[in-house]
């Protein structure tokens, strides 16, 4: 294993997912990983394309790492882009990028090692699409590297999207949903707490639609999951409202391995509008989906996003949806501004809003959720709750950070343990002792 490796990941973890396959294909074929791009023969880098600004983000990334083929600064012998833009983009990217030695699509990355000996053996810059996107069965099935810390993974149970929102381009990028079946997430999952996992993050672009494909389900899934032995947490990501399955509530309540914690993309409250992006459900319907969760859990987190600014969106519809922030219903919010991609079917529609306008709302919405979440945090204190321990913070080696069942990883706070230690990947009993508008701090008991 003497040709060094270093694969980086943009965007959402889908596609750390998708950089996980190329890593065990590549290891496979004797390249060995390294940690910095200076000490790569070969970088590969999986980019984000869903929004301008992650293209911008990800063509600047790709600049940087070239200037690792200059002798003096690094030794790579081979750039691959890989990805979401390089989907969008395709052939154009040869022309426009002639740092890029192979650009690949969403479809083949199974295909990492050919594209990769191929690239240093002939030294022919080439484009690699699949004639049609969507993942193969062998796409989902194929092995992969973990390059989360140990204790928690990222487990893709479904590829592409189906749902055709107006202002989403994932259908074209990556084609439509397509399942794992269940057996196959059973032995992964299976495999993955044998190795010291202790969280399972299910995600897919639209969860709640998982196995419907297969003639399979997503509360069959969660119930084959429940078998398995052993003290652990299942996450759920991305569940679409609209068949988010009631009886997951149950499993909740049952079963406190599966956390209590829903994140359901909601986009906007206002039922014009929700027409316009196509999201087949009202504000009513979302908000009796909250009303039952409230009555058959006695706490969850509700996660959601919410896009600000969409076409037509007027003044009065903009207050229907920070309104809806006020009321203190959203523990953990992500907005987004509308961006009018040339790929997405909303970008026909007139009554396109101005971007200061839009930043202005955007600003307002942030601000208002942080008013709510620093109130939902001060409840919490004086709580002993379960803690994963992730290791010592990112912001200090003074203290250990870890994150509670309503804490999810890279996207929500997190916990700051200021006294007592536990081993990374532990669970340790924790009392909350201080509360801020997106961390806890607390102090492990012994």
């Amino acid at each position: 294993m003497n040709r060094t490796l270093y694969i980086e990941s943009l965007g959402c973890a889908k596609n750390r997912v998708d950089s996980e396959i190329m890593l065990a294909a590549m290891v496979a074929g004797s390249f060995k990983p390294v940690s910095g791009p200076e000490e790569a023969d070969v970088i590969v880098l999986n980019t984000c394309g869903f929004l301008t600004s992650a293209v911008n983000e990800s063509l600047d990334r790709f600049l940087e790492l070239a200037t690792y083929k200059n002798p003096e600064k690094g030794q790579c012998k081979c750039l691959v882009l890989a990805g979401c833009m390089s989907e969008r983009y395709q052939e154009n990217l040869l022309s426009e990028l002639p740092e890029a030695d192979a650009v690949m699509g969403t479809s083949d990355y199974t295909q990492i090692l050919m594209v990769v000996n191929q690239a240093l053996v002939s030294q022919e810059r080439k484009a690699w699409f699949s004639p049609k996107t969507g993942y193969s069965e062998a796409n989902l099935e194929a092995p992969r590297v973990q390059s989360t810390l140990a204790h928690y993974s990222w487990v893709k149970i479904a590829e592409g999207c189906s749902n055709m929102c107006s202002f989403c381009s994932i259908p074209a990028l990556r084609g439509g949903f397509h399942s794992k079946k269940i057996n196959l997430i059973e032995q992964e999952c299976k495999a993955l707490l044998g190795s010291g996992v202790k969280e399972l993050n299910l995600i897919a672009q639209d969860t709640s639609s998982f196995g419907l494909d297969k003639g399979e389900d997503l509360w069959g899934l969660m119930q084959r999951l429940s078998s398995l032995d052993g003290d652990f947490w299942v996450r759920l990501f991305y569940s679409y409202p609209n068949l988010y399955p009631d009886q997951l509530f149950d499993l909740m309540n049952q079963d406190k391995r599966f956390v209590p914690y829903l994140d359901l993309p909601f986009q906007h409250i206002n039922d014009r509008v929700l027409k316009d992006m196509n999201r087949k459900i009202t504000e009513k319907e979302l908000m009796a989906l909250l009303e039952r969760a409230h009555n058959k859990l006695d706490r969850f987190a509700f996660r959601t996003t919410l896009i600000v600014g969409f076409p037509g969106e007027t003044e009065q519809e903009y207050n229907q949806l920070l309104n809806f922030v006020e009321s203190g219903v959203v523990d953990h919010l992500g907005v987004f501004p509308y961006s009018d991609e040339d790929n997405i079917r909303s970008n026909r529609l007139d009554g396109k809003l101005d971007e200061a306008l839009i930043e202005e709302r955007c600003q307002r919405i942030m601000e208002a959720q942080q008013e709510v979440s620093l109130a939902k945090n001060q409840k919490q204190v004086g709580q002993i709750q379960k803690v994963l321990v992730e290791g010592t913070s990112k912001e200090t080696d003074l203290l250990l950070e870890g994150r509670n069942a309503f804490q999810a990883v890279d996207v929500d706070g997190v916990v700051l343990i200021n006294e007592g230690h536990a081993e990374a990947g532990t669970f340790a009993q924790v009392e909350i002792i201080e509360a801020h508008p997106y961390d806890l701090v607390g102090k492990i008991l012994e």
